[in-house]
């Protein structure tokens, strides 16, 4: 316990900039959470950038997501449960976990609503374009927020009810495409702690 606990207080930086990372994009809209779909699915997310490329294993439920990959040689596993208001991030090497209560029902509604009053978009179709085996619809999403503007372009598969395979930040040239697409149930034990996990209190 004393050898995980050493490793586990290195790691623990790491673990909280997810959990960061997964509220900032519980609340924005902007992201796996904005893949809001009548049916749970499965991907994986491939991220890009100019220096390297990232990969990670994705499975959402209506109530419940689940974020699986490497960052810096480590495993991890984030599952953000909305119904539960809590965010799980997992080390698995150390069998070890960290928990994030998320705002509640009236909380979380003046949170995103204190964040997204000042919030600007506009949407500007941009025609169709094949994106592997999809036909997309392609468009590019401005969004200004306190005086700074995003743009990314995005690609909706119409086989898919509108799930945006591919998305690029105009600004960075980061590009987030999803592969092995897969819409039907999903496994319920992906979404809990595994038996055997301590908690790490921060």
């Amino acid at each position: 316990m004393n050898g995980k606990m050493r490793h586990s207080r290195a790691d623990s930086r790491r673990m909280v900039w997810h959990i960061a990372i997964l509220c900032a994009v519980s609340l924005s809209g902007h992201g796996v959470r904005a893949q809001v779909t009548s049916q749970p699915f499965s991907a994986d997310m491939v991220k890009t950038t100019s220096k390297k490329m990232t990969t990670a294993k994705v499975n959402m439920i209506e109530s419940a997501i689940r974020t699986e990959g490497v960052e810096h040689g480590k495993k991890y596993i984030t599952i953000m449960r909305y119904d539960r208001k809590v965010l799980w991030s997992l080390m698995p090497e150390q069998e070890m976990y960290v928990e994030m209560r998320m705002p509640a029902g009236a909380e979380l509604a003046t949170a995103m609503k204190d964040m997204m009053k000042d919030v600007q978009v506009k949407r500007e179709p941009l025609g169709s374009e094949q994106v592997g085996d999809y036909h997309c619809d392609k468009s590019r999403t401005a969004v200004t927020w306190q005086g700074i503007t995003s743009s990314t372009i995005e690609w909706a598969a119409k086989e898919l009810g509108g799930f945006v395979v591919k998305k690029l930040d105009e600004k960075t040239g980061e590009t987030t495409e999803y592969h092995n697409i897969k819409i039907g149930p999903q496994d319920p034990s992906l979404f809990e702690l595994p038996a055997g996990y301590q908690r790490l209190k921060m």
